[in-house]
């Protein structure tokens, strides 16, 4: 005569095997973190005496303002990418790369980040409102922002341009996403440098 186990027994028994397959399988993959970098090369310094100038504040939307990276999957949904994280905080990131970017220009002498004190000297201030600045529906990524040049001394705007522009990533991935959106970064810089005297 055959015995069987009682089905409490069995089940405990299929449960302490089954368990760690479980936990094996439940184990989140780790988190990537990205930055965005500088794309411009560095130009030869202009000839003559250069401005201080100083980058900052910049401002973002409330919805970027998070560690993990958002994509727009309509006009009125977003994604939040889990598990694809800035290594620092955006507007900050963006503010140090605009710095690098508008360094490479050579139209400064030396730079200042936001906030600065009036002992700096700066001469021109770039302040940057970033309006979108994110992959679309169509996979594309897109910055639209508001930049004006502020004559330090006297509060003057000497210019004010609204930028928006769209670029195709390389690839589909995050990474490529990241990389599209210094490129625009760097379109940007050159496009606020032109109107440094």
């Amino acid at each position: 005569m055959r015995q069987t186990l009682p089905m409490h027994i069995r089940a405990g028994v299929l449960l302490f095997l089954i368990a760690p397959l479980m936990a094996a399988c439940s184990t989140p993959a780790p988190d990537r973190y990205y930055l965005l970098s500088a794309t411009l090369n560095p130009a030869a310094p202009v000839a003559g005496q250069g401005a201080v100038i100083g980058i900052g504040p910049v401002t973002i939307p409330s919805h970027l303002d998070r560690s993990m990276i958002v994509s727009r999957t309509s006009s009125n949904r977003l994604e939040v990418n889990v598990g694809h994280r800035w290594a620092e905080p955006l507007d900050e990131n963006i503010n140090r790369i605009l710095l690098e970017n508008i360094d490479h220009t050579g139209k400064a002498v030396r730079l200042e980040t936001f906030p600065w004190t009036s002992r700096d000297g700066v001469d021109w201030q770039i302040v940057v409102d970033i309006d979108r600045f994110e992959r679309q529906a169509d996979g594309k990524v897109l910055l639209a922002a508001r930049w004006k040049l502020v004559a330090f001394e006297s509060g003057d705007i000497t210019a004010s341009n609204r930028y928006e522009k769209v670029v195709d990533p390389k690839n589909t991935d995050v990474e490529s996403t990241v990389s599209a959106m210094s490129d625009l970064l760097a379109d940007m810089s050159v496009d606020i440098a032109k109107y440094i005297p």
